[in-house]
């Protein structure tokens, strides 16, 4: 990044991208399909522990929501490295579309069973391995290398921000309408998503990974990771956050219903916290644009992660655990974001699908962690199982900062 970039303010610096109206419309794409995918979230798992009233049920569902990454998270990548980006967004978004419509006719119709949720999400799941490289390395595509940290962190914003909405709104419909709705309502909001990002034109750039076969793209992915300390080591560091991190959102239906005892509408509220502390996080990483020390922020946004989920995990008052999952959602979205960020900056310019491929993939351990939480949760009750979580992931971070110097330096 030029000089005269490095000494705009945090503020101006932050909003650069902006000025490019490609990016522009792809933020805009970013909320629209962020909405649909926290109306998803938030009242699939809702459905589910409906159906089942059980923790561990709501540990399979997520496990097979996050198994394809594990499955096609390196074809996904292959994929984004060859085809048109842009198109194969537009085909994500419109198959999304057409699950929500099936997730609320089976809901309306009063036919849908368990495994109807198992096989809607798994076919979501194997979609998202595709829409999740394809988006990233697009966006990319669109403000440069330069401003990689600053793009990928406004979208960030737009995620999370949109879901401090979304969260509340997918509650709120479930109360108000039934709990089909959401299902209609977001696949509207995924044709809006269509819309908006069939006005982005000539940003696809000549790569060398499109001549060759998607099987060719995926051997040399893992090449990638053989090769590659730095991105063998962030693999790692995604997959364990993934197991022991991200997999709370099993448990947000069970501590809204039975620990907390407030309802879908507080469940809505806490994902809705949880998006606003994700709000925050893009928001101060966006302003730091090409920031020096970002190994050391990602161990920093770890070790907050597993810290906010015990303190989560065993907040006896609602209000209380309001405030600790926002920073549980400041910590999850920064080490998001910085995972990325880091993963596209240290490949070569014609791998950045093969490296969010990578992302994926990693992700993907989610299932583990998922079906574990879930267990520990039916055998030992909510907040001891995450509790437990939490402490791994400071344990974690604890060994990373000492067996990896190399993040340190990145």
């Amino acid at each position: 990044m030029s000089d005269d970039v490095n000494r705009m303010g945090p503020v101006r610096q932050m909003f650069t991208p902006f000025k490019n109206r490609k990016f522009f419309l792809m933020f805009l794409t970013t909320v629209s399909a962020s909405l649909g995918d926290m109306l998803m979230d938030v009242s699939s798992g809702w459905l589910v522990l409906d159906l089942t009233d059980s923790p561990l049920s709501l540990g399979l569902f997520f496990a097979v929501r996050s198994s394809p990454n594990l499955l096609f998270g390196m074809v996904g990548g292959a994929m984004a490295d060859k085809t048109d980006r842009r198109r194969l967004l537009i085909a994500c978004y419109g198959l999304y579309a057409l699950g929500g419509i099936l997730f609320g006719s089976l809901i309306m119709t009063g036919t849908i069973q368990l495994w109807h949720a198992l096989a809607l999400i798994f076919t979501r799941g194997v979609i998202r391995t595709f829409e999740g490289p394809a988006r990233q390395s697009f966006i990319v595509d669109i403000v440069g290398r330069g401003n990689a940290m600053s793009g990928i962190s406004l979208n960030a914003v737009g995620m999370r921000g949109i879901g401090i909405f979304g969260g509340a709104i997918a509650g709120l419909i479930i109360e108000m309408f039934g709990m089909e709705w959401p299902f209609f309502v977001l696949s509207a909001v995924f044709m809006v998503a269509i819309g908006f990002i069939g006005f982005i034109k000539e940003v696809e750039t000549k790569r060398v990974a499109q001549q060759h076969s998607i099987w060719r793209n995926i051997v040399e992915g893992v090449q990638i990771v053989r090769r590659n300390r730095i991105v063998l080591a962030l693999m790692v560091m995604a997959a364990t956050c993934e197991m022991f991190g991200f997999s709370f959102a099993v448990l947000v239906p069970v501590f809204a219903r039975d620990v907390l005892k407030v309802g879908a509408v507080g469940m809505g509220m806490i994902n809705a916290f949880r998006s606003g502390g994700g709000l925050l996080a893009g928001l101060a990483l966006a302003s730091l644009g090409d920031f020096k020390h970002k190994g050391k922020l990602i161990l920093v946004m770890f070790f907050m992660f597993g810290v906010g989920l015990v303190l989560y995990a065993n907040s006896p008052v609602y209000i209380m655990s309001l405030f600790f999952i926002g920073l549980v959602g400041v910590s999850a979205a920064g080490h998001d974001a910085m995972s990325q960020i880091l993963l596209q900056l240290n490949v070569e310019e014609d791998q950045r699908g093969r490296a969010m491929g990578i992302w994926q993939l990693s992700i993907g351990f989610g299932v583990i962690g998922s079906m574990t939480l879930g267990t520990l949760a039916e055998a030992y009750g909510a907040p001891f199982a995450q509790s437990v979580f939490g402490a791994i992931m400071v344990l974690i971070v604890a060994l990373l900062y000492v067996t990896v110097p190399q993040l340190k330096e990145l």
